[in-house]
């Protein structure tokens, strides 16, 4: 043992915790395997899941293109023969019903994608531009709830707009009040507010006045500030 050196010691521990180690593997062998197939498997979904995900919401905004297309179609006058083998309209609201039976499409095959979420909301813009009020803020409704921060607030702003069509200011008013409160990437607090600013022109000047001059206090150098200041020459 006198020659033993520290050198030696530590290869035989080393020895030891490795046959150890052997032993217990080959005693949880199975379990092991077991372990990493499920991890795999696991794995092996995720990816699959994610590459389909992917397709799905490729495919929803292709569909999504086609019913905007739709919505912003030209309209021809009326009177006018359609162009053989063109889709053509002569009115905003037959374009609008059209579109929206596209965007529903879209969303209801394509709901769990953001493409799909965003055609419900553009469902409901247009049911608004077809004329069905109801429809629209059924539509709009459900959508403002969403998790998706961002196209909530679309929607918001567009059920607002549908509140003020219906003359039903005071509902239209919480929701702005909300939004500006709350503003996210697609709806900013100025934006929020020069639509509440706007729907007081008509029925309290002095409110609009006073948001319009918030609006130019808080943004001054951008077109939010610069929109402002165009409108409070105008407010009597």
């Amino acid at each position: 043992m006198q020659g033993y050196t520290r050198r030696q010691l530590k290869q035989d521990r080393f020895a030891e915790t490795t046959k150890d180690a052997v032993q217990w593997t080959a005693g949880h062998q199975r379990p092991l395997v077991w372990g990493i197939g499920l991890v795999l498997v696991a794995l092996g979904g995720y990816f699959a899941y994610t590459t389909w995900e992917s397709r799905q919401s490729d495919l929803a905004n292709a569909a999504l293109g086609g019913g905007m297309h739709t919505f912003t179609d030209q309209l021809r006058p009326a009177g006018l023969p359609p162009v053989e083998g063109a889709q053509s309209f002569t009115s905003i609201a037959d374009r609008a019903k059209a579109a929206g039976k596209e965007f529903k499409a879209v969303a209801d095959k394509y709901s769990y994608t953001r493409p799909g979420k965003i055609a419900r909301y553009m469902e409901g813009v247009a049911a608004a531009q077809a004329g069905d009020g109801a429809a629209a803020e059924e539509q709009l409704k459900a959508v403002a709830g969403s998790r998706d921060k961002n196209i909530a607030a679309l929607a918001k702003m567009a059920l607002a707009a549908q509140y003020r069509s219906s003359n039903k200011l005071s509902d239209a008013t919480r929701i702005y009040k909300d939004l500006l409160d709350h503003p996210t990437d697609t709806v900013s607090k100025a934006q929020a507010q020069l639509a509440m600013a706007e729907m007081y022109e008509n029925t309290d000047p002095q409110e609009a006045k006073s948001i319009y001059e918030q609006i130019q206090k808080e943004n001054p150098d951008n077109p939010a500030g610069q929109f402002a200041s165009a409108r409070l020459a105008t407010v009597k």
